[in-house]
Order: C-alpha cells, then sequence, then structure tokens
C-alpha cells in the first residue's frame, strides 16, 4: 500500500493559516440517572450510512452500552453526499456530536476550524499504539504532532463480476493478466441489445472510478499540494480512455441510461457484468441469488496498474463534553473486538493488523472466492491527495465531467482547461473566503 504525506495541504499557493476557535456547546440540563445516583451520560453519535452499516452500528453500541451502563448513545445516521453539511450545520450550532465519521477529503477543511480533539494524549496514556492499525492509515488524521482521528475501515476498489454473464456470452473470467484491451474486448461483448429495439439489456461495466484509468497511464488530476494536474500529457490519455468507454465503445452506460436504474441496481439485477466498488458491497451482494458473482483486481494500464483505495475514520469534536467517555467509544469501536465483528461480516476491511489477519479468509464457503484480490490491491492501490479545499475543487472539476461523460463536451482537452480555469477560480475564491 502507497503511502501518503501528511494531510494537511495549503491551497498550493499560502500555508494554513492560525485554526479558528470554536465557541463552547450549550450545556445539556437534566441529564437522567442510572443507579446509586449516577448521572447517566449521553453521547451524540454522527455517521454516513446504509443499511448493512447501520446494522453493524447498532451491534457496537448495544455491545458498548452493555459494557458501560453510565453511558447512552444517541445515534443518529445520515446519507454520505450530505453528511459534511450535516456535521458543519451542527457544529456552527453548537450542537456538534460527541463522536462523529471524518472523510479524509473532508478532514483538513474541518482541521482549519479547528473541530476535532487531538486524540494522542489519550492515546499514549492507554497505551493504543499506531502499530495497532495497517501502515499509512493514520496518515490522514495526523497533524502537526497530533493525531486527530482514528481509522474506522478502507476499501480497494475491485472489479465485482457477474459469472453467469460471462458463461452465457462464452467470456473468459478477469484474472490478474488483464490489460485495458482485454478489458474493452470484454466489456464489448458484455454489452448487449438483445432484441434490436435500440436499447441495451447487458453492459459491460460501469461505476470504475476515472482516477484508475488517469493514474494508470501515469497522470494524476491533483497533486499533493492540491496543483491541478489533469491538463498533462499523462493524464489527458487516461482521461480520454474513460470517456471512451462510455461514448466511444459504449461499454459504460451514459448518464442518461443511469438515471432509471443506478449502476449498482443493474448489476443486482443480472443487466451489468462487471461494477467497481469497495468490499463494503460484499454483505449486500451475498444476499443475491440470481446468479454467482466473484471479485478481480484491476486491469494493467500503459505506466502501471492501479486501483483507488478510500478509507473513513472517527474523530472526537472538540466541543464534547465528555471527551473521556467519548474517547472509550473510540477505543472500543477501533478495538480488535469491534473489528473482528466487523470483518466477521464482511462490511469493511479491518484498518487493525490483528483483526485483518485473522479473518480475511473468515467463512471461506461464501463469496468472494477470489479474496486475495484484495489482499492484491494493498499493493499497488493509491489514495486520493488529501488537501485544503479538496472537496471544494472537486466539485468545480465535476462540473465540466459531466459534460464529457453525457456527450454535451467531445472535446477532452478544451474541457479539462474549462476545468482548470474553474478550479483556479475556486482556488481563489477559497483564499480570500478563508482568508489565507
Amino acid at each position: 500500500m502507497r503511502r501518503y504525506s501528511g494531510p494537511i495541504r495549503t491551497l498550493g499557493l499560502v500555508v494554513l493559516s492560525a485554526a479558528i476557535a470554536l465557541a463552547c456547546s450549550a450545556c445539556r440540563c437534566g441529564t437522567p440517572t442510572v443507579g446509586g445516583g449516577k448521572k447517566l451520560i449521553t453521547l451524540k453519535y454522527l455517521v454516513w450510512a446504509d443499511d448493512t452499516e447501520i446494522e453493524m452500528n447498532q451491534h457496537w453500541i448495544e455491545e458498548f452500552e452493555a459494557s458501560h451502563p453510565g453511558v447512552r448513545i444517541d445515534f443518529e445516521h445520515v446519507q454520505g453526499n450530505v453528511f459534511d453539511q450535516k456535521l458543519l450545520t451542527q457544529v456552527a450550532g453548537n450542537v456538534a456530536p460527541d463522536v462523529t465519521y471524518v472523510n479524509p477529503s473532508s478532514f483538513p477543511n474541518f482541521l482549519r476550524r479547528d473541530v476535532f480533539l487531538d486524540l494522542k494524549p489519550y492515546m499514549d496514556r492507554d497505551g493504543v499504539t499506531l502499530d495497532e492499525f495497517l501502515p499509512g492509515l493514520v496518515d490522514p488524521y495526523e497533524y502537526d504532532g497530533g493525531i486527530y482521528g482514528l481509522p474506522r475501515s478502507w476499501h480497494p476498489f475491485v472489479i465485482f463480476y457477474n459469472k453467469r454473464l460471462f458463461d452465457r456470452f462464452g467470456v473468459e473470467y478477469p484474472d490478474d493478466s488483464w490489460t485495458w484491451d482485454d478489458f474493452i474486448d470484454a466489456g464489448q461483448r458484455l454489452t448487449i441489445d438483445e432484441d434490436g429495439d435500440g436499447a441495451k439489456e447487458f453492459f459491460g461495466a460501469a461505476n470504475f472510478p476515472r482516477q484508475v484509468f488517469i493514474r494508470s497511464y501515469g497522470g494524476n488530476d491533483f497533486g499533493p499540494d492540491g496543483e491541478f494536474l489533469l491538463d498533462e500529457p499523462e493524464s489527458i490519455e487516461g482521461l480520454e480512455l474513460y470517456i471512451d468507454l462510455i461514448n466511444k465503445y459504449e461499454i459504460f452506460p451514459s448518464p442518461s441510461e443511469t438515471r432509471t436504474q443506478a449502476p449498482q441496481q443493474m448489476f443486482e439485477t443480472g443487466r451489468l457484468a462487471m461494477f467497481s466498488l469497495g468490499i463494503w458491497s460484499v454483505p449486500a451482494f451475498r444476499r443475491l441469488d440470481r446468479f454467482e458473482w466473484d471479485i478481480a483486481i484491476m486491469p494493467r494500464g500503459p505506466a502501471e496498474r492501479n486501483t483507488l483505495l478510500v478509507t473513513a475514520g472517527w474523530a472526537i469534536t472538540r466541543t464534547s463534553e465528555h471527551p473521556e467517555e467519548a474517547w472509550e467509544l473510540v477505543k472500543y469501536l477501533s478495538g480488535r473486538e469491534a473489528q473482528e465483528y466487523q470483518m466477521k461480516i464482511w462490511r469493511d476491511p479491518s484498518p487493525r493488523v490483528d483483526a485483518f489477519n485473522s479473518l480475511m479468509f473468515w467463512e471461506p464457503e461464501k463469496p468472494p472466492a477470489n479474496r486475495e484480490a484484495v489482499l492484491k490491491s494493498i499493493e499497488f492501490g493509491e489514495f486520493d491527495n488529501f488537501f485544503l479545499g479538496q472537496p471544494e475543487l472537486a466539485n468545480e472539476l465535476n462540473r465540466e465531467m459531466e459534460n464529457l461523460e453525457s456527450g454535451r463536451s467531445t472535446d477532452v482537452e478544451a474541457s479539462v482547461a474549462e476545468m482548470r480555469r474553474l478550479v483556479e477560480r475556486r482556488r481563489q475564491e477559497l483564499v480570500e473566503e478563508w482568508d489565507l
């Protein structure tokens, strides 16, 4: 797994200014009591989650509350696409959660606002060491000697594939020898308009991150400090392949074709041969009974083999009235017991060395059979660069990317030039807005 440099970066123009102090949160009154008159402490816990992650967190909460009878967890879950705004709103309203999920891409922006508590003193006191976690997974939450979060999960993007469709149309399953040429050949043979009405019943692939193509050609969208790199020749080549898979080869469904059925639904209903996502999909896909499936690693590109790694963490807000109890919750959630449960249900690969190594091959009779694909993906996977302003700059890039993906724009270089213009304009706005 490639290590990446520290999480806090400037906007490529100036250094980070002093953190903005937050007002203390309003007092909670009327706290109920437990036996002996001791006050019952309530911790507010905010996460983004789908159904299986909600179930996992509910299990954790039940176990934690059973072993900590003086603490009750107020559990709130929201959709991932509104999570950052939800957390910002709660922070601004002095009703921030005590413990929260944190996305590394947004972490620098929250750190700029001085939202999170430094966990290093608690870790040092209680003997929690970085060696307990897989290399690099704590890095996104470190800054200036402090540790402001602990990793909750990590995922390499892999290829989930429908074995029934491959068998039906006589296509060999993906393996470690595949290049993008092999991927295109297989994808075209698996993209089928079966009744000839002009609407495809089956598609070859969907949901592959564009970064995988760009990096496999030796390029990138942003550099470590947020510098715009998408207009470099290697990046252009990789981006052109990504767009061609939609508009030239038509292996990927177009944005208009996914409006009626999302890619994951296409895969679950048997219409999509290959679907790329993290391992968090395994519990849901194990419930499928209409076809067999397995996973494979990403194809090799001209420069290298690459896949996208994603991660998430837990943090404690600085305004928590109960930091000791909040730390006990984070320590439990990131500990071996909770993480082994996470591995047993295959919701997420654990960031803990002990849980990951002991349960990677738990229940071998259940899919995926090719679990080595996860292990191999660690070696060539790469996280996005995390820098101050990343979500805002990525949003500007994505605005014009939608024009390429939809076919409204057919000139990749011209669209990339427009992306640079939008990104640099937004970068300057952030510098002025944040007084950096």
